[in-house]
């Protein structure tokens, strides 16, 4: 054998090792539970795990897993009613009004003036060169309800519109601008009713009502007439003027069948 048996020995055993090492270098990138994490440590949430690896992430909401998510209801009415016009105001000059007047008689500018725009149609100025889209729906009418799907993203209210503004995502801001529209709007619709609170424990109240419909009343009881049992009723009458020396008298009411019962057996 020589150095070239050798050398192939060698060779096959340092790329079996190496083999081997690269193993357990993918098996631990693969299998790892986190920075050097091992199992039976306690295991990270989504967000502490995004804050480890990235500068900037969007904070996901976290249910723990535990029962059902109970769905949020969306309540416009209750949003107006406690909706502000001062902070409709300063949201409009800051975000709308680069586009948009508001006063009666402003002029048109990138967009068309919101006067008395609460109730009015989709394309309510004839002046104003509205998009096709936008024209595609002059025949609706800017109710409470449109007005708000439209601030909150007009693109996907209205597909192809022109208007390049990416919405107000905020609730109460969006609620604030509508209750501001609408002080400029003359003889505006009323807010929409705020939707009626839920009562707690409904389903349990109603299993308590099954169960109280089925029991009777106290007092029903007592005064229901009493059936016949067979069974003999015993009271204790005591003669007030005679009770030293007749003492307690027992007397008996038996109930209509024991008394047949009893004038059956005397006649035999």
């Amino acid at each position: 054998m020589g150095d070239l048996f050798w050398n192939k020995v060698f060779g096959a055993i340092l790329a079996v090792v190496l083999v081997v090492m690269g193993l357990q270098t993918l098996s631990g990138m693969v299998f790892s539970s986190g920075d050097g994490g091992h199992h039976g440590e306690e295991a990270h949430s989504l967000n502490e795990w995004a804050q480890g690896r990235f500068s900037y992430y969007t904070e996901i909401a976290e249910t723990g897993g535990a029962g059902a998510v109970e769905e949020e209801v969306y309540d416009l009415g209750a949003l107006l009613a406690a909706a502000d016009p001062t902070s409709g105001e300063r949201a409009f000059k800051a975000k709308c009004s680069t586009c948009h007047t508001i006063e009666q008689g402003g002029s048109n500018g990138t967009g068309p003036n919101l006067h008395a725009i609460i109730g009015d149609s989709h394309a309510h100025d004839p002046s104003f060169g509205y998009s096709s889209a936008m024209q595609a729906t002059s025949s609706e009418s800017w109710t409470y309800e449109s007005m708000d799907q439209w601030l909150e993203n007009p693109s996907s209210y209205i597909r192809g519109t022109s208007m390049a503004f990416a919405g107000l995502r905020r609730d109460d801001e969006r609620a604030d601008v509508i209750a501001y529209l609408a002080q400029y709007t003359p003889d505006a619709p009323a807010f929409p009713e705020p939707l009626p609170e839920e009562e707690e424990g409904a389903e349990g109240d109603a299993t308590d009502g099954d169960a109280v419909d089925a029991t009777l009343d106290a007092e029903t009881v007592e005064d229901a007439p009493t059936l016949a049992t067979g069974e003999i009723e015993t009271q204790d009458v005591v003669n007030d003027q005679d009770s030293e020396a007749e003492g307690n008298v027992s007397e008996v009411e038996m109930t209509p069948e024991a008394e047949d019962q009893a004038e059956n057996e005397s006649e035999e």
